[in-house]
């Protein structure tokens, strides 16, 4: 199986690429490290036309305050519309709380694609995640108690490993 997935060189998406890696998965990865900044329209269009065979989509990547996050994620449920394919998306769990002013401007991007995930759809099949603070470079300078990246990989293993019992769409975790 093709797994596809934004972010992958650091923080959630490191463990999430490592988790289908040790599953034997064919793993392509797309990040600034490698030249895939989402910001960019044009690696936008690369992204998902170099992850239209893969059959798990991972929407990890997330720049700062703009809807890169959303328009590569409106773009792939598009090329896979009607297909029995996988969205997994990474939200947050800050789009449920009241947050210092600060902290608006990505509460509002993640609301966005939080938005685009409630959109009923069968096919593909979108899994929308909303992990609490996370311990990760992204957030190293916020107090708080903090899952490890690994809190989200159990969630994604225990989603994909019940998918004929039960699909979800969207769960919120964190401490």
């Amino acid at each position: 199986m093709k797994v596809a997935i934004t972010g992958h060189t650091a923080g959630i998406g490191e463990a999430i690429h490592n988790y289908f890696k040790l599953k034997e998965y064919e793993c392509t990865g797309f990040s600034k490290r490698n030249g895939f900044d989402i910001n960019d329209p044009e690696n936008r269009k690369r992204i998902v036309e170099l992850s239209k065979d893969a059959s798990i989509f991972v929407n990890c990547a997330y720049s700062n305050f703009n809807n890169s996050q959303l328009e590569i994620l409106k773009a792939i449920i598009n090329e896979y519309k009607g297909q029995e394919k996988i969205i997994i998306n990474i939200s947050s769990r800050i789009t449920d709380l009241d947050i210092p002013a600060i902290f608006e401007p990505y509460k509002k991007t993640k609301q966005d694609v939080d938005n685009l995930c409630k959109i009923q759809i069968s096919k593909p099949w979108v899994i929308n995640l909303k992990p609490g603070l996370t311990d990760t470079n992204r957030v190293a300078g916020i107090q708080g108690n903090k899952m490890s990246t690994e809190s989200t990989v159990k969630i994604i293993d225990f989603i994909l490993s019940n998918q004929q019992e039960f699909k979800v769409s969207q769960i919120t975790f964190g401490l």
